[in-house]
């Protein structure tokens, strides 16, 4: 019985649709950490990441930071030689990248293109013919290498004192004394791990959940109501096996929903190993790369970079088990297609907004499940709950209706 339920899962048009649903929404949403991340300002922070990660190893020491420095001194000293020669920084009377870098915060219009004066479009030819000349012989701006080292440099400026970082408002006293020891006495800051990487990962993985959940709910839901339409449950009732059908097709459900989640995380966890993402699966979590605007953005956690994304897999897997089990309970209590669609489409979307909480920056001070309750490993115990009540009502219902069936 068992395997015929199964195979009534397994249909071929079905798993065409999921198929081409799961290439268009990788297009969509989970293409971009693999074609376009990082982009814009993060590309020289990541570059400098990469960098020091191949020559530093997995976190920068002391000798380390006065390396970088000595670099930096040195980007900034080829910065003022070539402003030294550029004719309109001698224009504008311009010695040194400092002081272009203070007329350019001070004179760069605010407004678009299309609505800057002349005066403002003439200020703009002026910067961008000067930042012409800061492009190495590599092709890579000097400038952005500079700013990225800048941002870097204020990070790293704020675990100079461990008592002025902690005394941060956002953290409680039990959270002051546990990155004490992370942070500090366990030197973790000084891990390499980009900025917004992990954060950028827990999209990804967020994503993966979301797509699950439409391909959980085209496969899964609709077989075990369309049994009940063509009376195949009345004439299995015949059977001594038949008897078990409510608790034959909950154990297929399931089967179907966990090999189907294996598949799918499976496929996209194993696309993150062609990525260079995997230089950084042995770094710790926590890192000075966080911005000083982020102050949340730190975990009470000692995991690696890898260990983290091993407890978004179980995220997936815990959540992904609960959604099908809820998936089960709807069609066995559906009496047709449509009271199913109307279940499904309000459960669907809840389950969506629960994996937006649960994922967004998981188990960093910033997740939002852990601000509203202050628990750690709070985004674990939801989905360890979610999975025994949503898998608790269809046990519930198979155990009540054979009941019900035995009396009648």
């Amino acid at each position: 019985m068992l395997t015929v339920e199964l195979k009534k899962l397994f249909q071929p048009l079905l798993l065409l649709v999921a198929l081409m649903i799961t290439i268009v929404y990788y297009n969509q949403q989970l293409n971009f950490i693999h074609t376009y991340w990082p982009n814009g300002g993060l590309v020289p922070i990541y570059d400098h990441a990469s960098d020091w990660q191949d020559r530093f190893g997995q976190s920068l020491e002391k000798e380390d930071i006065a390396v970088v420095e000595d670099e930096y001194l040195t980007l900034v000293e080829q910065a003022d030689n070539i402003l030294l020669e550029n004719a309109i920084a001698e224009q504008l009377e311009l010695k040194n990248y400092a002081d272009f870098e203070s007329w350019y915060k001070e004179n760069l219009p605010s407004v678009a293109i299309n609505e800057m004066d002349e005066d403002e479009k003439e200020i703009v030819e002026k910067i961008d013919a000067i930042q012409q000349d800061l492009i190495d012989y590599t092709g890579q701006s000097i400038e952005d290498k500079i700013v990225a080292l800048q941002t870097l440099y204020l990070s790293i400026e704020q675990f100079d004192s461990s008592d002025t970082f902690l005394m941060n408002e956002h953290y409680t006293v039990k959270e002051r004394e546990i990155l004490s020891a992370n942070l500090f006495m366990e030197e973790g800051w000084r891990n390499i791990l980009p900025t917004y990487l992990s954060s950028t990962v827990s999209g990804y993985f967020e994503s993966i959940l979301t797509l699950l959940i439409f391909l959980l709910s085209l496969l899964i839901s609709s077989v075990f109501v369309r049994d009940r339409l063509l009376g195949l449950q009345k004439l299995q009732w015949s059977s001594r096996h038949g008897r078990n059908i409510l608790w034959t097709q909950f154990v297929s459900g399931m089967i179907a929903s966990f090999l189907l989640i294996t598949c799918i995380v499976g496929l996209f966890w194993g696309l993150l190993y062609l990525t260079d993402f995997t230089q950084y699966f042995s770094n710790g979590l926590n890192s000075f790369f966080i911005r000083d605007d982020e102050p949340l953005l730190v975990s009470l956690f000692q995991w690696t970079f890898g260990e983290w994304i091993i407890k978004l897999v179980l995220l997936v897997y815990l959540i992904g088990m609960a959604y099908s089990g809820i998936l089960i309970f709807l069609s066995q209590t559906s009496k047709h297609y449509l009271s199913l669609l109307m279940k499904i489409i309000p459960v669907g979307f809840i389950f969506i907004a629960i994996a937006n909480r649960v994922f967004k920056d998981a188990f960093y001070l910033k997740n939002d499940l852990y601000q509203w309750t202050n628990i750690s490993l709070v985004e674990l115990y939801v989905g360890i709950l979610l999975f025994v009540l949503c898998i608790g009502l269809p046990i519930i219902y198979c155990i009540h209706q054979r009941n019900k069936d035995l009396v009648n």
